[in-house]
């Protein structure tokens, strides 16, 4: 066998740093399913898509707070009418208990995703071995050809 083949050979039988990092997340994927919290959220996103009036008034506050928000940002001002039909929409949403808790497990689950994310983005050690991804000495160059 030539050492250019065994080379290869070499080559084929290794993971490829790409696989191994999408086999990771795939168990990060699983470990996040496996938890109370994503259970609980699934749970009730089942439930909210089945009580139609809790969906809609979910849907009109968002809406409405999105709009709200919008015209706050850009300076414009907030009529006293918007202000009070808010109001009435939020005392609506806070008298619905699987609303309540829908937003507030949704608000624990996004915060976990972000605690991830930010794990993800910013690692405490030293990388486990060199990325194979980045040609090293090609300016920064991505590897298209594995």
């Amino acid at each position: 066998m030539t050492p250019g083949a065994r080379a290869r050979r070499k080559l084929r039988s290794r993971k490829c740093p790409m696989e191994e990092i999408l086999n990771k997340a795939n168990e990060l994927g699983l470990m996040i399913r496996g938890t109370d919290l994503y259970r609980r959220y699934e749970e009730l996103s089942v439930k909210l898509d089945a009580d139609e009036a809790s969906k809609k008034l979910l849907q009109e506050y968002a809406r409405v707070s999105e709009e709200l928000y919008v015209k706050e940002s850009s300076g414009a001002p907030i009529e006293a009418e918007e202000k009070k039909g808010f109001q009435e929409l939020t005392e609506k949403v806070s008298q619905s208990q699987l609303i309540k808790e829908y937003i507030a497990t949704q608000s624990y689950f996004l915060n976990l995703m972000m605690q991830i994310q930010k794990v993800i983005s910013e690692p405490v050690g030293e990388p486990i071995e060199q990325s194979r991804i980045i040609k090293p000495n090609t300016g920064g160059k991505i590897i298209t050809d594995f």
